[in-house]
């Protein structure tokens, strides 16, 4: 069931501070649990046995017992299911401390990045008793406050993440959908998050690279099997979706706020996109 199309997306506030905490799910419930909300921070969900299903960014996935769901900042999801399992969230901030660490951990936001499509990740048992012994390592020096080593911490995160993308990797394999990698396409995807609503050419993101627009679709284009403004529409119509389901800003304002001049113009576009108008996906979402 949706929220009431008068609230905005809320932004579920967990109780627990700083920048990073690991629990199990069943530690914490408030009345956004079972409703769609989002986060700012990075989420992991690990659930080691559960039945129902879970919606992410208006797709609902079956869960099964085994499955990690990855959640980037600003995701809408809705958990519709019996669970138990562990959570885990952290900033990036936490992660990249500085200079030193960005050239030495292992670089997480690749492993978050949804362009061959969002799906959950299957774990194999090895990998899952090694992920249990991460999380309660991190656990015990998380209790360990005041002398907590935050270094101690990333350290187990970053093998915790890495055991993570071989897992994915193994997923995509037995899919027939290997994962290529170009750090260049990572860091398209921060420039997208940053200027989605302000810039929507493709001179402007291949500027910043360097390069031509047509090279940087190629380059698109082999990574993730879509080209720049096929990236870029993707996540201007997410966000219209977003705000067309859980908030009661007007069509007009929803295109305002994307970066379009004409409201016309942004119906046509989303209806291009999607096979209906803003208006009427809107209707549908609170039948």
């Amino acid at each position: 069931m949706l929220l009431n199309k008068s609230i905005d997306i809320p932004y579920q506030q967990l109780p627990f501070s700083g920048q990073f905490n690991v629990a199990s799910l069943g530690m914490f419930r408030n009345e956004l649990t079972d409703q769609p909300h989002r986060h700012d921070h990075f989420q992991i969900i690990w659930i080691t046995k559960g039945k129902g299903r879970h919606m992410v960014d208006f797709v609902w996935y079956d869960v099964e017992d085994d499955m990690i769901f990855l959640l980037r900042p600003g995701q809408v999801h809705q958990l519709d299911c019996e669970r138990e399992g562990y959570f885990l969230y952290f900033t990036e901030q936490f992660y990249f401390t500085n200079k030193h660490d960005k050239e030495t951990l292992y670089d997480f936001t690749s492993l978050f990045d949804n362009w061959h499509g969002y799906g959950p990740i299957s774990t194999s048992g090895h990998t899952s008793e090694s992920l249990l012994g991460l999380i309660q390592l991190m656990s015990r020096e998380k209790s360990c406050a005041p002398a907590c080593s935050r270094g101690i911490v990333k350290h187990y995160l970053n093998a915790f993440l890495l055991l993570i993308e071989r897992e994915k990797k193994r997923n995509a394999a037995e899919t027939m959908m290997p994962l290529a990698h170009d750090g260049r396409v990572v860091q398209l995807r921060r420039l997208l998050e940053q200027h989605y609503r302000t810039e929507h050419q493709v001179a402007f993101y291949a500027g910043a690279f360097a390069l031509t627009p047509k090279r940087l679709n190629e380059i698109t284009k082999e990574t993730t099997g879509r080209t720049v403004t096929e990236l870029l529409h993707d996540r201007i119509i997410l966000e219209s979706k977003r705000n067309l389901a859980f908030s009661h800003k007007s069509v007009k304002e929803i295109c305002y706020e994307l970066g379009f001049e004409d409201p016309a113009y942004f119906s046509r576009f989303f209806k291009n996109n999607t096979g209906i108008s803003p208006q009427d996906f809107r209707d549908m979402m609170f039948k």
